[in-house]
């Protein structure tokens, strides 16, 4: 294994390689990389003129969905030595422990299905919008394309999907895209294109991505580049201090879609404590979704409310509850999840303070396999926000309609066991903010895994509609005099 990765700058098209002007670069595990500079590559990184994207909108969308396809067929980790560079430096820079990365990465040519990217798009935006002007049907004087415009990502680098998923959006929407990578994933976006360079560096897809790294928080890059000359719009993932410094920068002309942190949470009904059966159920379940990624995904599961008094009989069985997730973490497929090679010692310290005081809390496992703290009385510990390493807060109450109380914008997935409560909190939980609810019953973890994540394709993402919102629409609108018949104006 290298100790220092030399990655290029991708820059619409071509590679620039890491010269005498490389700079290192820290990832955030601690592996270090090359880069070129990229103070010195602005102009390369951004398209000044947004006539350039006439190629890419002058593309079938079809022909860029083949194209695609024909990068997914390449995109196996047993097979491709960019994917294999960037699986390494993932593994060292990231959190994703082997299996789980592995994993990951295994589901990249699934992102890049035809049959699927085609149902994304024309669910969406439509097809004939992106490919044509499509006629009023009420006013044939009027028609309405969606044009590709020109974007910056800040990717999230939590989970690799996050690389692809950003390529595929850029190039369905026809939009010219520059990628920040994140420093625990500095890699994958880069060795996805490359992929793609192989087949065909002229394409006009490939002519419409750069992809470079430079540290959050560089002034420099961001004032230069978060320009309306520049940029169009910004997808910023991440934390609340990156999304707060992009913000700094932006001007009427640019609009900001900003993938905030999310907190997930579960919620359980009292029926869950009625039998053996029913509590191993919701203990898979919420293993599950606290679980898998090893919690490290904005829908992981932090806090679950469960239905329950808190006398000492339903404390009793609460935390029996508790004791049967962390056995429950211990069956799940290390594709899914798997122990920690060391302690979060920060959530540790908190765990041993809270075990201090059981007359409020209960403390079950630790952070190497999986923990559960119990509240004894209806409020969640003070440190929920710092719930990680596969370790949950199990909070009492008496309705479940209370939960609304702790819900709003963040709140991204809630699980929801049995399935009997989905239709009381539904409209509740939506209205306060909460943008999925996914099932937890089966018993099955990667039955369970795939009923949570398996969506149509198009469905929104943290509440909006990413592809909608990254073209712009435009109205061409005619004297109604001479507005085209409806069948010449479909052609």
């Amino acid at each position: 294994m290298a100790d220092t990765y030399r990655i290029p700058i991708i820059a619409r098209g071509k590679l620039i390689e890491p010269g005498d002007d490389a700079v290192e670069f820290k990832g955030r595990g601690g592996a270090m990389f090359l880069a070129p500079d990229p103070h010195k590559h602005i102009h390369d990184l951004v398209l000044g003129n947004p006539v350039l994207l006439a190629d890419l909108q002058a593309t079938p969308t079809r022909d860029i969905i083949a194209f695609l396809a024909e990068a997914g067929k390449r995109l196996r980790l047993e097979d491709n030595p960019y994917l294999q560079e960037s699986f390494a430096l993932a593994l060292r820079a990231g959190g994703l422990a082997e299996p789980i990365l592995r994993g990951v990465y295994d589901d990249l040519p699934h992102m890049f299905d035809a049959e699927a990217m085609f149902a994304l798009v024309d669910s969406t935006i439509g097809i004939d919008y992106l490919d044509g002007w499509v006629p009023s049907p009420t006013g044939p004087h009027c028609r309405v394309r969606a044009v590709g415009t020109r974007q910056l990502h800040i990717t999230a680098g939590n989970v690799p999907v996050v690389a692809a998923l950003t390529i595929v959006r850029g190039a369905l929407t026809k939009s010219d895209i520059l990628i920040k990578s994140p420093s625990n994933d500095p890699q994958t976006a880069n060795a996805i294109m490359r992929t793609l360079l192989d087949i065909d560096p002229a394409h006009p897809v490939c002519k419409h991505v750069a992809v470079a790294y430079w540290k959050g928080g560089d002034e420099f890059m961001d004032s230069q580049i978060v320009r309306t000359n520049r940029i169009d719009k910004i997808t910023a993932w991440g934390g609340m201090s990156s999304v707060k410094h992009i913000q700094k920068f932006l001007t009427p002309g640019i609009d900001l879609t900003a993938l905030n942190p999310k907190f997930s949470m579960s919620v359980i009904g009292g029926e869950a404590l009625e039998s053996e059966t029913a509590m191993d159920e919701a203990a898979t379940g919420i293993a599950v979704i606290s679980g898998f990624y090893n919690q490290t995904a904005c829908a992981n599961t932090r806090l679950v409310y469960v239905e329950c008094g808190t006398d000492d009989e339903s404390l009793d069985k609460l935390a029996e509850l508790g004791r049967r997730i962390v056995a429950a973490y211990r069956t799940l497929p290390e594709v899914m999840s798997t122990p920690f090679a060391e302690r979060n010692k920060d959530l540790e310290a908190e765990l041993e303070a809270v075990a201090l005081e059981d007359d409020f809390y209960t403390v079950i496992g630790d952070t190497l396999t999986g923990g559960v703290v119990v509240s004894r009385f209806a409020d969640r510990v003070d440190f929920f926000d710092q719930l990680n390493n596969r370790v949950v807060n199990l909070v009492p109450v008496e309705n479940l309609l209370d939960v609304v109380k702790w819900c709003d914008d963040t709140t991204q997935t809630v699980g929801v066991y049995p399935e009997s409560l989905r239709d009381r909190l539904l409209d509740p939980f939506a209205l306060a903010g909460v943008q999925r609810l996914v099932p937890l019953k089966g018993g099955d973890p990667m039955q369970i895994f795939k009923d949570m994540h398996t969506l149509p394709p198009g469905m929104p993402h943290d509440g909006i509609e990413p592809l909608r919102r990254n073209v712009r629409w435009v109205i061409d609108h005619r004297p109604v005099a001479e507005a085209m018949p409806l069948s010449i104006a479909a052609e």
